[in-house]
């Protein structure tokens, strides 16, 4: 919901549907939805998460990472049958009161000019987000997955970058920001953790070591 449309304080929202609801057949083979949230912002105030500048800081801040949500995006083209419990390892595990609080420390944050780029950690986790931000700024990001905020012991990379553990974002931070960043986060009782930086374009955006 909208508020505030052209001056006058009016709402503009999505109505609901009252009464009943029909899908077609194909949802029966296929029973993904899609929803979306539809609102007015200043183009002066959009965020992209095209990453840029050489030598910049990434930032991971949120969450910490577990072992939730493995090919959780695969899982979600799939079947449910009598291996579904076998399954349960993809299933992703929100948190809805740190996904609050993490809004609250990205607002804050976006106030100030510290924010080059910034991504969810959406399908495909980690993996994705880099990959993503760096082929968006045609750039490279390298990562110590060392330095990621950790929920278990003993987690692999390969499960570190691939968790689709919910409410963590990736940030690149402009030179000498993080500090200011790291001090809102942990206010808000966040992990804040500088784990990788920027590097000259690479052949596959993101590398991990």
């Amino acid at each position: 919901m909208v508020h505030g449309v052209g001056g006058y304080g009016n709402c503009v929202g999505v109505p609901t549907v009252g009464g009943e609801v029909n899908f077609d057949e194909s949802y029966n083979g296929n029973i993904l939805v899609n929803a979306m949230t539809v609102g007015i912002a200043r183009t002066d105030k959009i965020f992209y998460s095209a990453a840029a500048g050489v030598g910049n800081p990434v930032v991971y801040v949120g969450s910490k990472t577990g072992r939730d949500g493995i090919h959780g995006a695969t899982m979600a083209s799939t079947d449910f049958a009598q291996d579904s419990e076998e399954k349960r390892p993809t299933v992703q595990v929100g948190d809805p009161f740190t996904e609050k609080l993490l809004i609250e420390a990205c607002l804050e944050l976006m106030a100030s000019d510290a924010i080059v780029a910034i991504q969810d950690m959406g399908a495909a986790g980690l993996t994705s987000s880099s990959v993503e931000m760096a082929s968006k700024g045609g750039v490279g990001i390298r990562l110590d997955m060392n330095r990621v905020p950790c929920r278990e012991e003993g987690m692999t990379p390969y499960e570190m970058t691939l968790s689709e553990s919910q409410e963590r974002m990736l940030m690149v931070l402009k030179p000498g920001r993080w500090a200011e960043a790291e001090a809102i986060f942990r206010k808000w009782e966040l992990d804040f953790a500088v784990i990788g930086k920027v590097t000259e374009a690479g052949p596959d955006g993101a590398e991990w070591s």
